[in-house]
């Protein structure tokens, strides 16, 4: 999957790294005791120092201390556990739609397709479509199933869904009844991301980037200065 992140203060990029370092923390030192010249290999090649709870600095892998429970995530509210677990869940059953689409010659990368979703829940749809429009683009749903686009139907009128070619109807968690479909996605191919969007050829500087794309490279840099 690419991101495409403005700067270091772009949100999206503050969180993946945080998750990131996170996750590289607690490996490292897990690995320590088995693994000593690797884990510390990883250590002295951090691009920040690690900071022990009596505020020194572990200089070398076998200063730090095992990775401690943190209470915080732990307390992560169970109403939000389970929503992600349904998302988890709808992104397999997704999968299928999208596999079976590819067996037909619809798509060939996932990227070439657009996913239509009608929840009968009536509290699981109105988080799915927040969920479209997210500023935080790490956790919009075209990205967590790594399609170009994903609509939320508001109803399954023949009208919104006789053009849509794959199909299918699955329960998430055993009693929340998705519908799920499939077509091409809309628009052109960016040639940075590949994914499909409407915006491909409206930049005459970069014809060939989608929106979110130009958005990346048109930022200007700092000048640097000339070094002697």
């Amino acid at each position: 999957m690419i991101f495409s992140f403005r700067g270091t203060t772009s949100f999206t990029r503050r969180s993946c790294q945080t998750v990131l370092a996170a996750h590289l923390l607690s490996i490292v030192r897990v690995i320590a005791p088995i693994l000593p010249h690797l884990a510390e290999d990883v250590w002295q090649n951090l691009p920040f120092q690690y900071t022990n709870e009596d505020g020194s600095i572990a200089e070398f892998v076998f200063e730090s201390r095992w990775p401690a429970l943190n209470e915080k995530w732990l307390t992560f509210p169970t109403e939000e556990i389970d929503f992600w677990g349904k998302i988890l869940e709808l992104r397999t059953e997704t999968n299928k739609v999208l596999e079976v689409a590819r067996g037909g010659k619809l798509i060939g990368s996932s990227l070439d397709a657009k996913v239509y979703l009608h929840a009968s829940d009536a509290s699981l749809a109105p988080r799915l479509r927040e969920m479209c429009s997210t500023n935080n683009d790490a956790d919009t749903l075209h990205r967590i199933f790594i399609t170009s686009q994903v609509e939320i139907l508001s109803s399954l009128d023949d009208e919104l869904v006789k053009n849509i070619p794959y199909t299918g109807e699955y329960l998430i968690q055993g009693k929340n009844k998705i519908w799920i479909g499939v077509s091409r996605a809309d628009g052109s191919k960016c040639e940075r991301c590949w994914n499909y969007s409407l915006q491909v050829g409206s930049f005459s500087e970069h014809p060939t980037l989608c929106g979110r794309c130009y958005n990346v490279v048109n930022v200007q840099l700092p000048a640097m200065a000339a070094v002697s």
